[in-house]
């Protein structure tokens, strides 16, 4: 090989690198690191509004503290929980076949059967 081609391997080699790394990190930055400011930007905005109105007199802080739950009995505490457990499986189960009528797909008996122990009315199978 002649000496200038490998000048020009090597000169090609580096371009190449560097286009690489460019692109990687074009890449991150537009993906990650400006989602991420907006977040942060929304974020102090928000602490802003908040902070000023407290600083203005109005007595509203700056998030809602929770309940102690240790003070909380036993038997409340399993009824919100089981309440709150039969209401997501409802809501899963109404997306559920919402999305396949949608899609024209035959509905899961399982389903069917769930819907019609909770009452829900769908089609005309149940």
């Amino acid at each position: 090989m002649l000496w200038w081609m490998w000048i020009v391997l090597w000169t090609v080699l580096v371009l190449v690198s560097l286009a690489f790394i460019v692109g990687a990190v074009w890449g991150l930055v537009t993906k990650k690191a400006l989602p991420a400011l907006r977040e942060v930007e929304a974020f102090a905005d928000d602490l802003t509004v908040r902070w000023n109105a407290t600083a203005q007199g109005a007595s509203q802080p700056l998030r809602t503290p929770a309940e102690p739950a240790v003070f909380t009995p036993v038997n409340s505490a399993r009824a919100a929980y089981s309440s709150g457990r039969d209401q997501r499986q409802t809501a899963r189960l109404i997306r559920r076949m919402n999305r396949k009528d949608a899609k024209g797909q035959p509905q899961r008996l399982s389903d069917l059967r769930r819907a019609e122990r909770k009452g829900l009315h769908h089609g005309p199978l149940v």
